[in-house]
């Protein structure tokens, strides 16, 4: 099937980008990149500024910051849609570099700032009042602990050196091209935008086979690459936590803002229902004719009624009437938000051979304007992406009349919006399902419980390790495997056959602004799962609750905003195991439907399992 074919058939959008910048070089681009460097220059005349000028000198950087972050994700888009735009590099070098410049122009803002009494009347002015969480959390910042002359070194060594590492990993997914087959025997080449995107639930298991044996040779050939850039990532980021004092775990959650033990509590909560997490991968495997699962079906579909079958695509437009049809419950305004999203073609979900992989919700600040990008496959699971990322942007939305440092998020709580939609779509497919429609969702509840709580933490605890033997040294890409295997068992056990390139193929790894950046996943759905029970329980009282508690994510901890919104402590496992009261029984509800005994003896005996 071709390209142009796929798109016709499906009938995905395309974004434009008109009422933003247009393109990299338009009137609007030069504009905007000028103002930063005027910004810029007019704050490194002032130095330190004096007391009465704080103000006015914040307000300078407020502007200089909310620019350079919109540039920076009008090229993130762009280079997400063609990877091969040549602009794309020179375009995130110069930003970096005029990141830095900003950074070094703002220090004695910041040093006044600092200075300055908590109890000083000029913390309840305008725009200093907006920043007294930022300060705070600012004050907890690894790099306070570098000497000057150090924090100065690594603020243009990150800029000359460390930034551009990220484009080297695009660089090298531009190499992926992987020879699989159809379930008709039709040969494709899976670029890397496919291969994630067949990965994550494509309907054809002959495709997803090969892709995944693909997956295995590629990387296995090309690991030592991958490697070597790990190595440099990390190796950069250690040298100066080295010098701070301070652990790569310690960093990532202020930068997540959550606690340690919040984090442990959370995980301890996870070991113990291994078991039933586990066993939402058990009982998946006899469906699809296995006894173990390869990891290129943890993700798949759920079978059909005729045995192999594959269900015809999901168009785009009957894909999103269903996410509209399911969050009009939550509020008529988050289905108003959705398809003023379509109809402004702030969406973009065509398949393209020169996307990068992935998707991701991304904000023009300087114009309050959210974009999504994805990869539209027709499968279900391409339509509950559909909802995630729709959550990341509705979760913007209705912040950006907030000050912008105040929207501006963590992880941990930036995915708690997205997966709680992805909670009600399912809920609501599966209220208005026949029993074999319930199965298929019941099917997509085990795969997100198994996803969060296993391969999440997978991923987790393999960073973990590396980040430990680059203390030592580098780490090789068969020490890699090896380290990808251990964490793979230490979390699915014996119920499903590793993924040894998954430290390879995942970009979470190689992003050069965030740091161990997947334990904010099951953070994330976790908090969700909190979520929709209170849905159900508040009813009509629900959606305003649910809106003053996005609006406080930019400026609360998620320990603070578990208190707050939730009369919680996250610091307990049994707040996180109360998240988890749902798992129980999605799994009696499956083991309902008897799986097709005969059917998996006869699919072993073609696989050797």
């Amino acid at each position: 099937m071709t390209e142009a074919r796929e798109e016709n058939t499906l009938q995905a959008p395309e974004w434009q980008m008109q009422d933003a910048y247009g393109d990299i070089g338009s009137e609007r681009w030069r504009v905007s990149a000028a103002r930063v460097a005027e910004l810029t220059v007019a704050l490194e005349g002032a130095a330190r500024p004096k007391k009465e000028e704080l103000l006015s000198e914040l307000g300078l950087y407020e502007e200089a910051l909310m620019r350079l972050s919109s540039l920076r994700a009008f090229v993130k888009c762009l280079g997400a849609k063609d990877s091969t735009d040549a602009r794309i590099d020179p375009e995130n070098a110069a930003i970096a570099r005029a990141e830095a410049r900003l950074d070094a122009a703002s220090a004695g803002l910041f040093q006044a700032i600092d200075a300055l009494d908590r109890g000083d009347p000029l913390w309840q002015r305008v725009p200093l009042a907006h920043w007294r969480f930022e300060m705070d959390q600012r004050a907890l910042h690894w790099k306070r602990r570098l000497p000057a002359n150090l924090c100065e070194e690594e603020a243009q060594r990150e800029a000359a050196e460390f930034k551009p590492l990220g484009a080297e990993f695009k660089r090298l997914q531009k190499e992926v091209a992987i020879e699989a087959r159809r379930s008709d025997g039709t040969p494709v080449t899976v670029r890397a935008a496919r291969m994630v995107a067949i990965l994550k639930g494509d309907p054809d298991p002959v495709l997803r086979e090969t892709t995944g044996r693909g997956i295995e040779q590629h990387y296995k050939v090309r690991g030592d690459a991958y490697a070597k850039l790990l190595a440099a990532l990390h190796g950069f980021r250690l040298e100066y936590f080295g010098r701070a004092g301070v652990s790569a775990l310690e960093v990532s959650l202020h930068q997540n803002r959550l606690s340690q033990e919040g984090l442990e509590a959370m995980f301890s909560a996870i070991r113990a229902r291994l078991d039933d997490v586990r066993a939402c991968v058990t009982l998946r495997a006899p469906w699809l004719g296995r006894k173990v699962l390869p990891f290129w079906d943890l993700m798949a579909p759920a079978p059909q009624v005729a045995p192999h079958a594959v269900p015809p695509p999901i168009s785009y437009s009957d894909g999103f009437e269903t996410v509209c049809g399911a969050l009009r419950a939550v509020s008529p305004e988050i289905e108003a938000f959705f398809r003023m999203m379509r109809e402004k073609r702030w969406i973009d979900a065509k398949p393209s051979n020169r996307k990068s992989g992935g998707a991701f919700y991304s904000r023009f600040e300087e114009f309050r304007m959210p974009r999504i990008f994805s990869t539209y496959q027709g499968s279900l699971a391409s339509v509950i992406q559909q909802s995630h990322e729709m959550g990341h942007a509705f979760h913007y939305w209705i912040m950006r009349d907030l000050p912008a440092v105040q929207t501006e998020f963590p992880m941990t709580l930036t995915e708690m919006a997205s997966t709680f939609d992805e909670a009600v779509v399912r809920d609501y497919l599966y209220r208005r399902s026949d029993r074999a429609g319930q199965f298929a969702m019941l099917w997509q509840d085990l795969k997100s419980w198994a996803n969060f709580m296993m391969n999440v933490p997978v991923r987790y605890s393999f960073e973990l390790e590396f980040l430990r033997e680059r203390i030592s040294g580098k780490v090789s890409a068969e020490r890699c495997r090896e380290l990808m295997t251990r964490a793979w068992h230490q979390w699915y056990g014996e119920s499903a056959l590793p993924d040894v390139s998954l430290w390879a193929y995942k970009l979470h790894y190689y992003k050069t602004d965030q740091l161990i950046y997947n334990y904010p996943y099951t953070v994330g759905f976790l908090l969700s799962q909190i979520l929709l029970q209170k849905w159900r329980d508040m009813g009509a009282d629900f959606y305003p609750f649910y809106v003053r508690m996005l609006r406080d994510t930019g400026r609360m901890t998620v320990d603070q905003l578990v208190l707050a919104h939730f009369g919680a402590d996250c610091s307990d496992p049994q707040f996180w195991q109360t998240a988890m009261k749902g798992l129980a029984g999605s799994l009696e509800a499956f083991r309902q439907y008897a799986p097709p005994e005969a059917g998996l003896r006869k699919e072993q005996s073609r696989h050797g399992l």
